[in-house]
Order: C-alpha cells, then sequence, then structure tokens
C-alpha cells in the first residue's frame, strides 16, 4: 500500500513530504489511511499489574532496609539488550533498619 498509485499518485516512488503540507502547514493523515502504522495504541497488558508489584516490593525494602549506594561519584555504563541494564550491576550495601 505504501507504493500503490491509486493511493498516492503518479509519483507514489518519489519521497515527496509535501504530500503532507497544505499551504504550508503540516496537516497529519487519518492513522487508518496507511494500516502499517496502525491506528490504535499499543500497550502491554500486563504494565499496570508490573507497576503496582514494582511499588509494593520497593516500599518494603526502603520499609525494612536502609540502602547505600557505592561510588556514588560514578556513573554507571550501561548494556543494551532487550531491556537497558547497568554494566556491573548497582554496587550497594545493604543494613536492616532497626
Amino acid at each position: 500500500m505504501g507504493r500503490m498509485e491509486k493511493i498516492w499518485g503518479k509519483d507514489c516512488w518519489e519521497f515527496q513530504p509535501k504530500r503532507w503540507l497544505k499551504d504550508g502547514v503540516f496537516q497529519q493523515e487519518s492513522p487508518f489511511w496507511y494500516p502499517i502504522f496502525q491506528a490504535i495504541p499499543r500497550i502491554c497488558l500486563g504494565k499496570d499489574m508490573a507497576y503496582i508489584q514494582m511499588r509494593s516490593i520497593a516500599a518494603t525494602l526502603i520499609e525494612r532496609f536502609e540502602i547505600d549506594v557505592l561510588n556514588k561519584d560514578t556513573f554507571p555504563g550501561y548494556i543494551q539488550s532487550l531491556t537497558l541494564r547497568m554494566k556491573g550491576g548497582l554496587p550497594i550495601n545493604v543494613y536492616h533498619r532497626t
């Protein structure tokens, strides 16, 4: 559909940003016009539950333990993967609250 002459005109194989300009102002097309981009928002179905669990665990740890981050003056590097991780982890000391 991205190169159909019926939809985009005779110059369908050319990059023409002016297609979306009307009187020099950008006019967004309907998201349903080109279904490859999908008109519906995509969200993770378990996102809300994951946030609830994260807050619950963080609150429990903060209530029971004192967490001291080591090397506070250095910025950790990142490892790029499916999820963003810290290179070498985050060195901490954990003390039980009294």
